[in-house]
């Protein structure tokens, strides 16, 4: 072999050496499947962006996100579908950890520590507090959180609520609204704080200002929001993984509170179609928001106050009349946090 040769033939090794790393590399990393609450949006701007950076790589972690049909279903699904954790609501964990203990997921980072529900009703119409939803009609999507934690809102607002009728709908939530706004057939719709800002915000027609929210993070504090749940083969056969997607999750939200353009860029590539404008608008109401509970300057996004967590249980127990009222620790576990030094504490106003 001569040099010219000797030297192509060293180049051609180099190259396939470097080009064959990341496919080795790639192969090493466990896969893992995590369900969503619903398609991609700016309020889970942080899973994107940690992927987009690499950090469940950097945890030996191959994550592929499957989106989801609501916050409410996420919790059943698991129990019933191949994926290995998920991201829904916690009050939907409640319930089926009440029927079904020993198959329910369990939260392992609770990243709303305020409910995301609302009733919109009109800003120039008649209802101004909780009290006045009595002899009202109210719509919304038959999984919705807010319809389906409506009975805890009643009881901790003194509602009556078999006064109140509650139908459902099957348009998008612009259309309900405007319908809502337009006639008096409909006097207040359900739904997420975040949704529904977004839906009525157009660059050229934001119609935000037509409405008031009976928001539940006020008028109902104890209730949580969504939080990452693992399912019980996933906390028995791996809970190193269940620590790296925390940890990576966790390095996501820093960075997607650091630089919000970032965030909404990693959105952006998973849903090319929607709304920069809207994108945004939903990530900013779900920080200041979901994640701006007072608790979190002392505990920290992800964690729970167990006192108030176990209030919740009970009075979601009471009003959706389950079987049994599970204990705190069935619904979330801490063990797998960062440590309090390293969760994002600076969000409550």
């Amino acid at each position: 072999m001569n040099r010219r040769q000797l030297m192509t033939g060293l180049v051609s090794l180099k190259l396939a050496s470097s080009l064959s790393l990341p496919a080795i590399a790639q192969s090493k990393l466990k896969p893992i499947r995590m369900l969503l609450n619903t398609g991609a949006s700016g309020p889970q701007a942080w899973f994107f962006l940690a992927q987009d950076r690499g950090y469940f790589a950097d945890e030996g972690i191959d994550i592929s996100f499957a989106p989801g049909y609501g916050a409410y279903t996420a919790a059943p699904r698991l129990m019933n579908e191949e994926f290995d954790i998920g991201y829904g609501d916690i009050n939907s964990l409640i319930e089926v950890s009440a029927t079904r203990p020993h198959k329910a997921p369990v939260g392992v980072f609770a990243l709303f520590n305020a409910s995301p529900s609302t009733i919109a009703v009109p800003a120039n119409g008649p209802i101004k507090s909780p009290k006045d939803l009595e002899g009202k009609t109210l719509v919304g999507h038959p999984s919705d959180v807010a319809l389906r934690t409506f009975g805890a809102f009643c009881k901790v607002n003194g509602i009556d609520q078999s006064k109140v009728k509650v139908g459902n709908f099957g348009s998008g939530f612009r259309t309900q609204l405007q319908t809502m706004l337009a006639t008096n057939n409909v006097d207040g719709v359900f739904g997420y704080v975040s949704t529904i800002s977004s839906a009525m915000s157009r660059d050229d027609d934001d119609q935000n200002h037509l409405l008031r929210h009976l928001s539940f993070a006020e008028h109902a504090p104890d209730l949580y929001g969504s939080t990452i749940m693992a399912t019980r083969k996933m906390l028995s056969a791996d809970p190193d993984s269940i620590a790296g997607i925390v940890r990576a999750v966790n390095r996501g939200i820093h960075d997607a509170i650091t630089d919000p353009e970032a965030a909404i860029d990693a959105v952006m590539r998973r849903a090319k179609f929607s709304s920069r404008t809207s994108q945004m608008l939903r990530f900013t109401t779900t920080i200041e928001i979901e994640m701006g509970h007072k608790e979190g300057k002392r505990i920290g996004i992800g964690a729970v106050d167990e006192m108030r967590l176990q209030r919740s249980i009970e009075l979601i127990a009471s009003t959706n009349k389950l079987p049994r009222v599970p204990s705190q620790s069935e619904i979330f576990t801490d063990r797998f946090l960062p440590s309090l030094n390293e969760r994002v504490r600076h969000l409550a106003g």
